[in-house]
């Protein structure tokens, strides 16, 4: 027997080891397993600055962003390394061993025992319905009652790894009937349903916690941030099983990117994204001659039951597609994290679901600078949402007629300098949205390439565009006012100029009337019919529109 095994505790030594799967087997295969985010983070600036020192232990701007976010006070929300760090926390500060116990709802998340066993805490295991995995809230009284030494309760709402959706009535009525017991509502997935969060419960109630964390709707599992919401005497004995410094500077520096206002809209296309995805994949799975019933889920993921669970893992090891397998939770149960477009359909397509594919013409954009936040989302190949904030009104209406020409989806926010002036705004926003367009349009292969006069009132405008990739402006026009609202006319040309660079087209644009409210809307109108025209699909689309063979 080694060192190591004589020394350690029983309690470790009969700790099974978390199932993660084995991420490090292929490094390359498509993650549908761990339900992360699928995206990256939104993030553009140099998060790496300050690593030189120390992080503040609970840092204020992170603590009063995420108190904010979950719509609570900075002292009733408590900074951790992601959920699981709450989990472990609140098991070593009400745990004394043995003489405790704490309640779950199987099947349910694991760390949940898992850091109660390190504790040396026994479990009290009551089930959910069999059939339906729904929470029976007179049955988890009932046995936490009859259990003196039960010091906490987990409930995970919505479910992992089932997906169910729990009433928050349902909740607080055992919140209520357990007054000496510490019950958490973990709502690591809530985003992804339409449940009321408990948030605002818990700071009033002196045994219900809420975790919360930002690995899932925020794509920052890797940063590791996450908390706790509740009542701040809580939270205050709760921290002082936190170490010195909890969370690395980069973490911090992340989280704060990343919950920007100027990124939020962003992550709810995100998130909107990700739900679409989620309607259109579980019927499909259920007509796989593998999968015997699709559970419905509130969260990033499907809860499937499958049978040939052997040939299965076969083809899912052979395409390169990983899931999480929970037969524990049902027979040949497993769980499929909901990713891109083209990942689910490798899914179906390993799960035996022919699906036409076709590459995602979409693209997002995070861009900092010292005089601008912007971030951007855009689908060329869907008409909405179409949602813009630019802080200059016109500039909104305007750029919203570009994309609803253009019949194409724009998803764009940006925090700028305007109590300087609105230029750099409305340039940087112009940069953005070009690279969005270049990004989107990938290799180009199918599109029109080409396009468009139009009549407003008195006013006409001409725009002609070519997508070739080399990037030139012209404009020919002249305004006699010198705002339109907040909007200053003489950036008008400037706009076009900063899209055809960023775009790489070359953009001819031609205006002449009387109105110059008229001749603003009709360069930007006319410059969107251009765009319909230029990034329409032809024919099979699979020919390069260049004699060339390159755009």
């Amino acid at each position: 027997m080694t060192l190591a095994r004589r020394l350690a505790r029983p309690e470790i030594l009969a700790l099974e080891p978390f199932d993660l799967g084995n991420r490090e087997l292929d490094p390359d295969a498509i993650k549908l397993d761990a339900n992360e985010s699928p995206f990256g983070p939104l993030s553009g600036g140099n998060i790496a600055a300050g690593v030189n020192r120390y992080p503040e232990p609970q840092p204020q701007r992170l603590r009063a962003v995420m108190a904010s976010l979950y719509g609570v006070g900075p002292e009733q929300f408590l900074v951790t390394r992601g959920g699981d760090d709450a989990i472990d926390l609140l098991c070593r500060t009400f745990l004394r061993g043995a003489e405790d116990s704490v309640a779950v709802t199987s099947p349910s998340f694991s760390a949940y025992a898992h850091f109660a066993r390190l504790q040396g805490a026994s479990i009290l295991d009551v089930p959910l319905d069999a059939a339906d995995f729904t929470l029976d809230a007179a049955r988890v009284i009932r046995e936490v009652q009859a259990n003196p030494c039960c010091k906490l309760l987990f409930l995970c709402t919505p479910n992992n790894p089932t997906g169910t959706a729990v009433d928050p009535a349902t909740v607080l009525q055992i919140v209520d009937a357990l007054p000496d017991v510490m019950v958490l509502a973990d709502e690591a997935y809530l985003e992804f349903g339409d449940t009321p969060s408990l948030a605002a419960e818990a700071v009033a109630r002196p045994n219900l916690l809420v975790l919360k964390t930002l690995s899932k709707a925020f794509a920052l599992a890797g940063a590791r941030v996450g908390g706790l919401v509740g009542p701040a005497e809580t939270l205050e004995i709760v921290a002082r099983a936190l170490p010195p410094y909890p969370l690395p500077t980069l973490s911090i520096a992340a989280a704060l990117e990343a919950l920007q206002p100027a990124r939020r809209a962003v992550h709810r296309e995100r998130i909107a994204q990700l739900l679409a995805e989620r309607e259109r994949v579980a019927p499909l799975l259920a007509s796989s001659p593998f999968v015997r019933l699709v559970h419905p889920s509130a969260g990033n993921y499907l809860f499937l039951e499958t049978g040939e669970t052997e040939q299965l893992a076969a083809r899912l090891v052979a395409d390169g597609v990983r899931v999480r397998y929970r037969p524990q939770a049902a027979p040949g149960g497993i769980r499929l994290t909901i990713g891109t477009r083209q990942e689910n359909d490798a899914a179906l397509a390993a799960f035996g679901v022919a699906v036409a594919q076709a590459a995602p013409r979409t693209a997002e954009i995070a861009r900092d600078t010292k005089e601008t936040r912007i971030a951007l989302a855009i689908n060329l190949d869907r008409a909405e949402p179409r949602r813009i904030d630019t802080g200059i009104p016109y500039y909104d209406h305007m750029l919203d007629q570009v994309a609803a020409h253009g019949g194409f989806s724009l998803v764009l926010s940006c925090q700028g300098d305007l109590e300087i002036d609105p230029h750099h705004s409305i340039e940087d926003v112009a940069i953005a949205l070009g690279s969005g367009l270049k990004s989107a349009l990938g290799d180009k292969r199918g599109i029109g390439r080409f396009g468009f006069a139009l009549p407003m009132d008195e006013t006409e405008a001409q725009v002609l565009i070519d997508l070739s990739g080399r990037p030139f402006s012209r404009f020919e026009g002249t305004f006699l006012a010198s705002h339109i609202g907040d909007y200053p006319t003489e950036m008008t040309p400037h706009v076009f100029r900063s899209l055809a660079d960023s775009l790489g087209a070359a953009i001819h644009v031609k205006v002449n009337g009387e109105n110059d409210h008229h001749k603003v809307e009709a360069c930007f109108k006319a410059f969107g019919r251009a765009l319909r025209q230029a990034l329409a699909i032809e024919g099979k689309g699979d020919t390069l529109p260049s004699t060339k063979g390159m755009l």
